[in-house]
């Protein structure tokens, strides 16, 4: 019989919640120089973009604003919580 447990990773958490704490840093700081800036058009929204690749380029384009990409921030994150030991499964015969 085997038996399953699901081990979850600080170091994960750590890498995901940085990247997330990024995430709406310059989310924040793109607020505060369209804020400051009337002419700008949204710019500085150009630096989010590497945050969100690649599932931003396969979304349709009726998707694109910003609950999608919200979405492939926090699917990004995901991934680096996974890639950084995180729900790592541990099966032991009994």
């Amino acid at each position: 019989m085997f038996t399953f447990r699901i081990r979850k990773s600080r170091l994960g958490f750590i890498v995901s919640g940085l990247f997330l704490l990024l995430v709406i840093a310059i989310f924040c700081w793109i607020f505060f120089v369209a804020s400051k800036n009337p002419a700008d058009s949204g710019e500085s929204g150009i630096l989010l973009l590497p945050f969100a690749m690649p599932w931003i380029m396969w979304l349709p384009v009726g998707w694109l604003g910003l609950p999608g990409a919200f979405a492939c921030f926090f699917l990004n994150a995901f991934i680096l919580y996974l890639l950084f030991g995180g729900l790592r499964v541990e099966h032991r015969r009994d």
